[in-house]
């Protein structure tokens, strides 16, 4: 339904490294294309009088699935002129779950690495499979390879999950032997081809081949040839279709499209808000609202165009222009949101003037704002409701009252924006403040109802017991921490609440038990400092690249994930870490 970005860090460009990346694009690749030669070293050779291919370092050039992780891997090479390993994949990307291509071939793990490379590579090469090897190798790398530039199909991604812990983010290794697929992460990959046996997995991202008996990545001639002659027809069609697409254009067109398009700065939608009189409270939620994927994404595609729009106060055009003026615009100082703040007033009359607001019904207000002037098809019935707040933050609540007398169960089932959850269990301890696992735990526990139920299956009034869960988990979960307490005298808990960066709401759900589990993801905290009447907002919020900056109205800071779990935090925003 909604696609989360996940930023990748940019590749090192440390010269001093003296381990080569496998690189798609690296100097060290082959091909037919002429520019792509292979270094031979006048060194020794082996046996078979092959000679041994020289290492070069590649400053910069390491694959993009590896460096964003920090690693770098040495790649084997192999003067030998045929080579290949892979999964067969069948041509709708999926992988054969036949008799793998490596069936017959008794590779010895236990041998030990020659000077010229992988020894386990070169026995494969010298094995009848070796065309059925080759083939196979060449299907694994279209789909490596066509997957690597895809952005919209999400169940195209499927192949590259890990099917012990169905980790899609990291890096994965197709098994060559079997369809087996394992992560890097969490070491399944290894512990596959340590428990069967089959010492050879593919990059799922790159086309690479790795032997878990050298723990290493391995070259050979042959399969990088392929590999490049691959990447250099995708390339060959990029070109082909972006030419397509210009030259479809008319004089005219091309003329409006260089005036009006311009590469957005390096530094986009890291800014802060000029505070207009008490408007801390708008400055953090409109930073959640920018820094959270979802919500950016649609807007920045245009599904809602001010300048097109016939609305009267439409807070949808206001917010339009407020991500244009982000994410266009080179500038570092603070926004002055005066649009917003007077269409604000005009919409809700108890906006209006210079009074101190809380930021979590203005959080409600403007989500309300986003669903009312929705340019998509909206519905009264928020399960089928097509405006971005819907798609982003609605999920199901489910309410179960369990009769003691007949044991029939009555279930409600409601919608869900957000979850304001009690700091306190009063029942146990009043003065002890729980933590953010403690709370969900106390909201989804069972109660017994302080008032009699009429039963509607055995007609009489019964103390029912009464139990919330959540039904249908939002793709975007917002979370309010009750610190204004209004009981017999208004009164603010100050204390710290602990939270997690990654939080797991499998155990808060009406299938508390399934094997899936539901992980999370912070990406923004607002805080509030002061008393009760007043007081002031600040809010931390991770942008594209992963960095916490902490805002303070026009002021931006850089902050650290040990600053944010240190913070008393008043709102939590946490995003789906994976899509089913």
């Amino acid at each position: 339904m909604s696609t989360v970005i996940v930023s990748r860090a940019p590749p090192s460009n440390n010269a001093n490294n003296k381990r080569a990346s496998p690189s798609p694009r690296s100097s060290a690749s082959l091909s037919s294309s002429s520019k792509r030669k292979l270094s031979v070293s006048s060194g020794p050779s082996d046996q078979s009088g092959n000679r041994a291919v020289a290492r070069k370092t590649v400053p910069g050039a390491a694959s993009s699935a590896h460096e964003s992780h920090g690693n770098s891997s040495t790649m084997k090479s192999n003067g030998t002129a045929n080579g290949n390993s892979t999964a067969s994949p069948k041509s709708d990307g999926k992988f054969s779950s036949g008799v793998g291509i490596m069936s017959g071939i008794n590779v010895d793990r236990g041998l030990v690495p020659q000077a010229i490379g992988c020894v386990h590579v070169k026995q494969l090469l010298s094995s009848p499979s070796q065309e059925l090897a080759l083939k196979s190798y060449r299907q694994a790398v279209r789909v490596a390879l066509e997957l690597r530039d895809r952005t919209t199909d999400i169940s195209a991604f499927q192949v590259r999950r890990c099917r012990t812990c169905n980790e899609l983010l990291t890096t994965t290794f197709m098994c060559l032997q079997c369809p087996s697929v394992g992560c890097k992460k969490s070491k399944h990959a290894e512990a596959h081809s340590r428990d069967v046996g089959h010492i050879f997995g593919i990059d799922s991202r790159s086309g690479n081949i790795y032997c878990f008996a050298c723990k290493d990545y391995v070259y050979n001639y042959t399969l990088e040839k392929i590999r490049g002659e691959r990447e250099d027809l995708l390339e060959a069609k990029k070109l082909k279709k972006r030419h397509q697409m210009t030259s479809e254009l008319s004089p005219d067109d091309k003329q409006l499209v260089e005036l009006n398009s311009k590469a957005p700065p390096c530094q986009a939608g890291l800014r802060g808000f000029q505070n207009m009189g008490s408007t801390c409270f708008m400055s953090v939620i409109l930073q959640s609202l920018i820094h959270n994927p979802i919500i950016r994404n649609d807007f920045l595609s245009g599904s809602h165009d001010s300048k097109r729009c016939q609305r009267e106060n439409c807070l949808g055009c206001r917010i339009d222009e407020i991500f244009t003026e982000f994410f266009t615009s080179p500038t570092t100082t603070g926004y002055g949101p005066a649009l917003l703040l007077t269409t604000s007033w005009k919409t809700q009359r108890s906006l209006a003037g210079y009074s101190e607001q809380d930021a979590h019904e203005f959080l409600q207000f403007i989500l309300d704002q986003l669903h009312a002037t929705s340019d998509a098809k909206s519905s009264s019935d928020v399960d089928y409701c097509g405006c971005i707040v819907h798609r982003t933050f609605c999920g199901q609540l489910q309410s179960d009252i369990v009769c003691p007398n007949c044991r029939n169960v009555t279930v409600t089932i409601d919608p869900l924006m957000d979850l304001s959850l009690e700091l306190r269990d009063r029942k146990l301890d009043a003065s002890r403040i729980l933590g953010l696992q403690q709370c969900l735990e106390k909201f989804t526990s069972p109660e017994k109802l302080e008032t009699k139920y009429m039963c509607s299956f055995c007609s009489t009034r019964q103390e029912v017991t009464k139990q919330l869960t959540i039904k249908r988990l939002p793709l975007v979960l917002s979370i309010q921490l009750k610190r204004f307490e209004h009981a017999l005298k208004s009164n603010k808990i100050d204390d710290h609440v602990p939270f997690p960066m990654q939080l797991d709401m499998t155990p808060y759900t009406t299938n508390s038990r399934s094997k899936k589990r539901y992980v999370y993801e912070l990406f923004g905290v607002v805080c509030h400092q002061g008393k009760i009447n007043t007081g002031h907002y600040t809010c931390s919020m991770k942008n594209r690249e992963g960095l916490w900056f902490n805002f303070d109205d026009a002021v931006v800071t850089l902050s650290s994930e040990k600053q944010v779990l240190k913070s008393r935090a008043y709102l939590l925003f946490y995003i789906i870490k994976e899509l089913s």
